[in-house]
């Protein structure tokens, strides 16, 4: 059988002849049949390389190897396999596969240097079809699995390098909803790299009408731990976004207390937090899930004594919120001691006994009793 080398030499010959005779050998019948069949063969073998760069998983060629191809056949990037993906679009079809994901960057740099996908589709990045209704950026960030080692490090490098060549830029992350298809148990590097990236992409965000946890908050339980876990670092001060409510008003939290129950949802709370760590998560609890408030009192009680970002005590949070507040939890108020009466709100600079009675729904009859456990406040305020 000849060999690959031996037939490229053999065309090597016959095209050098072709071009020493071309001159003189006028039979245009011939000429044209002679253009025909190199035009020809330049499809071909277009559409042989254009298939294998579906395969780059397979046999890895060298980046070089591949750079040089799409030099000389610029056409085989836009070769579509029977689902009508782009070779790009490839190289993330595969949840198992990382091996062929370092092609993406110098695929998607080619691409929009010969428009493959059309205007705006940066090199096919954008595009595509995979794993349902995903294009190829959105596979990117969303896949992985237990039996593939260093997928969520691989991704990330290349997430870095298409950012650096300014083929993923920041708009993308709500544009294209990277920070919904990256919050997995399989891809928390990928989904701390866009909040890092962005962190006021989760502010406002909204898929289906529906802030970012509540999409954690009904569905896989590792998801949400996981996710949890990276929000509540990202997100100290709003407690990783887990009381954000919903349109009709229910919280994530509540959200995932019926999808997983008590314990779960707590065991992963906690997983997170220790007393080493100093969270204040009570603060956030007693405000924004009342209704929970024996069942974190329960979970939490090392975080009564600590103090918010704001530098206030769990009593300080709870009276500084309303009359209503504190008259849901008239045991802690009653439990103050005098040394908490006579401090003042790091926030508002105001006595408890003021602090009470502040607004339409101010109690002066708690006021009064704080005044008569300790009336020199009353001089100090005034």
């Amino acid at each position: 059988m000849v060999s690959l080398t031996q037939e490229i030499i053999d065309l090597q010959s016959h095209l050098r002849c072709i071009q020493d005779i071309k001159e003189d050998w006028r039979d245009d019948d011939c000429r044209k049949k002679i253009m025909d069949a190199i035009q020809n063969t330049r499809k071909l073998l277009s559409d042989a390389f254009g298939q294998s760069l579906h395969n780059l998983e397979v046999f890895r060629p060298n980046e070089n190897a591949v750079e040089k191809v799409v030099e000389e056949f610029p056409e085989s990037i836009a070769f579509e396999n029977d689902k009508g993906n782009l070779p790009i679009h490839s190289t993330t079809a595969n949840d198992h596969n990382i091996s062929s994901l370092k092609y993406i960057p110098l695929l998607a740099r080619e691409g929009v240097r010969h428009n493959v996908g059309g205007e705006g589709n940066r090199g096919g990045l954008l595009g595509g079809n995979i794993s349902g209704s995903r294009n190829c950026l959105q596979n990117l960030v969303s896949t992985g699995h237990l039996f593939v080692q260093n997928k969520d490090d691989q991704s990330v490098k290349i997430l870095k390098k298409l950012k650096e060549e300014g083929l993923l830029v920041k708009d993308d992350i709500t544009d294209h909803d990277l920070i919904y298809w990256s919050g997995g148990e399989w891809m928390v590097k990928r989904f701390k790299f866009f909040l890092q990236w962005d962190p006021n992409a989760v502010v406002n965000y909204s898929k289906d009408d529906l802030p970012l946890m509540h999409h954690f908050a009904t569905d896989h339980f590792d998801d949400f731990k996981a996710v949890l876990g990276v929000m509540f670092e990202c997100y100290p001060n709003e407690a990783g976004h887990l009381f954000q409510k919903d349109n009709a008003g229910i919280t994530a939290f509540e959200k995932a207390w019926k999808s997983y129950g008590e314990e779960k949802v707590m065991k992963a709370i906690n997983s997170i937090f220790s007393p080493q760590t100093s969270f204040p998560i009570l603060h956030h609890a007693l405000i924004q899930a009342p209704k929970y408030k024996d069942a974190f009192m329960e979970w939490f009680p090392w975080a009564f004594h600590l103090r918010d970002h704001n530098d206030r005590t769990l009593i300080q949070t709870m009276l500084a919120t309303g009359a209503n507040c504190v008259k849901e939890y008239k045991t802690v108020f009653a439990s103050m001691s005098d040394d908490q009466i006579r401090t003042k709100d790091p926030v508002t600079t105001l006595y408890p006994f003021a602090a009470v009675a502040r607004g339409e729904e101010g109690d002066l009859q708690k006021s009064f009793y704080l005044l008569r456990r300790q009336p020199d406040v009353l001089q100090r305020h005034g």
